[in-house]
Parts: C-alpha cells; structure tokens; sequence
C-alpha cells in the first residue's frame, strides 16, 4: 500500500501539506474493497468556491476520476453536487490526495466546512 502524489502535485507540494497527508494516510489504512475520501481540508477561495481536499483510498481495483458525479456533505447532508473529469488515476491499494472544487451555485445552503465529507453518488463506479 502506497501514498502516491499526482505529478503536478509532487512538484509543488509545500512540505507541511505533504506530512499532512502523510499522517492522513499513516491513520486510514486502505480497506480491501472500498473506495474513500478521507477529509482533510476545506477551504473558501477568493471566487467563493469550496476547496475540498482530501486522502483518496482505492481498495479497489484501479480507479479513475472520468466523469464522476460527487457528494459535498456536512453532518451526513448532502449539500453540493459537481461531476469532475481528469486524468487522475488512483491504482488500486494506493492513496492519492487530491482537491476537489465545488462552485458557489452547487450549493444548496451555504456551507459551513465543518463535520465535512465527499462520496461518489454512485457507489458502483
């Protein structure tokens, strides 16, 4: 099992970010079967968007991020939707982090970036 960085991340990572996720990874171990997105961080950017970082852990096979429709939660409702498309791979019994970026219209209430969490709306993609 590995924690693997996407190219442009491993590039300009700042060194705490990459602990960050290092530790992230060292206290989620992968679960054979399951895909998960650990939270990590959610932040607002100056254009309102929501900012969603997080540990993806593929215990599954080799997974990609091609059209996949995804959940913003907080306390368990969903708040946002976004379908994302890149080049991403996450190999299978790999940790990728990576952040997902929810628009300002996604949303169904404001959200408050607390007790957050990402799932794909389809479980069997």
């Amino acid at each position: 099992m590995t924690l693997l960085f996407e190219e442009k991340w491993d590039r300009t990572i700042a060194p705490s970010d990459r602990k960050m996720f290092q530790t992230v990874y060292e206290q989620n171990p992968i679960q054979e079967g399951r895909l998960e997105f650990v939270p990590v961080r959610a932040a607002f950017n100056h254009q309102g968007c929501v900012l969603a970082s997080v540990c993806i852990l593929n215990g599954r096979d080799d997974w990609r991020l091609q059209d996949r429709l995804l959940c913003y939660k907080e306390d368990g409702d969903v708040l946002a939707e976004g379908r994302f498309t890149h080049n991403l791979l996450v190999p299978s019994q790999t940790a990728v982090p990576w952040t997902f970026i929810f628009q300002p219209n996604s949303f169904i209430r404001p959200p408050s970036l607390h007790t957050w969490g990402i799932s794909l709306k389809n479980n069997h993609k």
